[in-house]
């Protein structure tokens, strides 16, 4: 390994560390910036997916079984969800590894940019309304299922943020149900994709898996004693800005590329 690499390498398991343990602290999952760090270090999007999904992968595991001790697990949840979303992971991690790399780059550069808008403009709210038909609710929580198993391997996020408050306002799941059930769906979700990348070729690269996964569990399990002592909107704030600037970044080199492709 080259010395810079491996100076890289080292600088985005510091970064890595730190962002667990703030954002265990604070209820946020922030594996947006580790994602883009990865990028750069892994020679493809699909490579800085694959690792980025196994790391966030682990840092769920411990989570998932903890909920699943405590009974916030439906196993409906998991079957009418987390089946389709391996599904869609599946999918997804056959065509990152078809696409373009520069295309993908632009792709998840977009995703994050619109990711951390989101994150700097949304404001919690309280419940919701809508309310669905028992047939209606299974065929949507298969179709939430699906699209986000396949969204999370093409952008090499869990999505878990995306698909929690649709368990909890259009489901009308149990907030604490929905947040352990998202938890296994999500770790279901990044396993199923990590192996998809393995079984397909050589886009997934175990030395910074092994590197930058421990210390980032550990982060994690340090930080979630300290929840509730930051403020979840200075944090969301500060997260949501950096991962939009970060998208900008990669959509920018990514237009780039493909235009001195064309220019030949």
């Amino acid at each position: 390994m080259a010395m810079n690499d491996a100076l890289l390498l080292g600088a985005i398991t510091i970064v890595s560390f730190v962002l667990a343990f703030y954002g265990a602290a604070a209820g946020l999952i922030l594996g947006h910036l580790r994602l883009p760090l990865l990028g750069y270090y892994l020679p493809s999007a699909a490579s800085a997916s694959a690792t980025n999904l196994a790391i966030s992968g682990l840092g769920a595991l411990t989570g998932t079984i903890r909920h699943a001790r405590a009974g916030r697990i439906s196993l409906r949840v998991l079957a009418l969800m987390g089946i389709p979303s391996v599904a869609g992971a599946v999918l997804g991690a056959w065509v990152m590894l078809k696409v373009d790399a520069d295309w993908a780059r632009i792709f998840v550069g977009g995703f994050l940019m619109v990711s951390g808008i989101n994150l700097v403009y949304s404001h919690p709210e309280e419940g919701g309304t809508v309310l669905f038909n028992r047939g209606l609710r299974m065929a949507l929580e298969i179709l939430i299922g699906l699209a986000l198993g396949f969204l999370a391997v093409v952008t090499g996020l869990m999505m878990g943020s995306m698909r929690l408050p649709m368990m909890i306002k259009w489901l009308r799941i149990d907030p604490r149900v929905a947040v352990g059930s998202n938890m296994a769906v999500g770790c279901l979700t990044a396993f199923a994709g990590v192996i998809s990348f393995w079984s397909q070729g050589k886009e997934f690269h175990l030395t910074p898996l092994l590197i930058i996964a421990p210390p980032t569990i550990l982060g994690g399990w340090l930080g979630a004693k300290w929840t509730g002592k930051i403020r979840k909107e200075s944090l969301a704030l500060l997260v949501g800005w950096m991962v939009a600037g970060s998208g900008l970044v990669m959509v920018g080199e990514g237009l780039w590329r493909s235009a001195a492709k064309w220019l030949g």
